[in-house]
């Protein structure tokens, strides 16, 4: 039986080289206990790095044969890149892992371990971070966010990081998103996935292609592609809207009577003419929003299809 490793990057110079080397570490650990898997792959797919890290695993390929690397034509971001990465892989059960090495390679055995139990996946669950305070708690409202619209339904602190059988693997791609995230496909089409908690790591070399203002723009499109909450919470709040517009215009009037001399010539009147014009525009918005998942189904779903310049298997 086959494990396949595989390792999306971006930047990664100062890693790569390391973290194969834990990689062949935690699976030699696996055949000890688990000798039927006897047989690896490690797959890189790289997101058209402008650095060193192609030619550091083509040093590697040329003394183990086991590597692939896969380089893409462009770079299709944190998602799509790795999501594609596991249609490729051959093992009877699939790692996902970044290559930065703060997700630990030597938490294989353990995800192993699960998948033997039968478990369908097993997955890595941040418990604590070495990484800087306020991302660590950014990224914690993040996941709050993505409860409250329903987005999540697995525990918080997971980012794709574990361990796949490859049936599951296979079933991934049966799916109509426009850009598939293992955060909403998980639940989706595995019952039994068992959670692993570990030590998020320091990054030791470089430095993260994301900024706080990428996180905030990957968060943004997680949540309006795939909530299913958001236009009936909008619908929801154009009608209260909507409703408050409509008496405010009795109140305006009472009040010109009242105050006659107060309000210029013509200012109620204008008042009065913006909230109908208001009043019309939100009842608009709450009708296309509560009718928006009936338009969007009409809709043929596009994806982003992931495309390699270069192929080294």
């Amino acid at each position: 039986m086959k494990i396949s490793i595989l390792v999306p990057t971006f930047r990664e110079e100062s890693n790569i080289l390391n973290h194969y080397r834990e990689c062949i570490k935690a699976i030699d650990e696996v055949k000890k206990i688990y000798p039927k898997y006897d047989k690896y792959e490690y797959i890189v797919i790289d997101n058209c790095s402008d650095d060193k890290t192609v030619e550091n695993v083509l040093s590697l390929k040329e003394k183990d044969e086991n590597i692939k690397l896969y380089v893409n034509d462009r770079n299709y971001g944190p998602v799509l890149s790795p999501f594609f990465g596991l249609s490729i892989t051959e093992g009877d059960i699939v790692l996902l892992i970044a290559a930065d090495l703060q997700e630990p390679p030597n938490i294989l055995i353990k995800f192993v371990n699960e998948l033997e139990k039968g478990f369908d996946a097993s997955i890595g669950v941040k418990k604590v971070s070495k990484e800087n305070f306020f991302m660590w708690r950014a990224r914690g409202f993040y996941y709050l966010v993505l409860k409250a619209f329903g987005l999540v339904k697995i525990t918080s602190r997971y980012s794709g990081f574990g361990l796949y059988k490859k049936q599951l693997v296979d079933d991934f791609s049966d799916n109509t998103l426009e850009e598939p995230t293992l955060r909403v496909l998980l639940p989706m089409k595995a019952k039994k996935i068992k959670t692993v908690y570990y030590d998020h790591q320091e990054r030791k070399f470089g430095s993260s292609s994301y900024n706080l203002y990428g996180y905030v723009r990957e968060a943004l499109k997680t949540i309006i592609r795939n909530s299913t909450r958001i236009p009936s919470l909008s619908a929801k709040l154009a009608v209260i809207l909507t409703l408050l517009s409509l008496s405010l215009i009795p109140i305006t009037i009472i009040l010109k009577i009242i105050f006659w001399q107060s309000l210029g010539p013509g200012i109620a009147s204008i008042i009065i003419l913006l909230l109908l014009i208001n009043t019309c525009l939100l009842l608009l918005f709450s009708l296309v929003l509560d009718r928006q998942g009936q338009i969007l189904s009409r809709l043929k779903p596009i994806r982003v299809k992931v495309k390699q310049k270069k192929i080294y298997k």
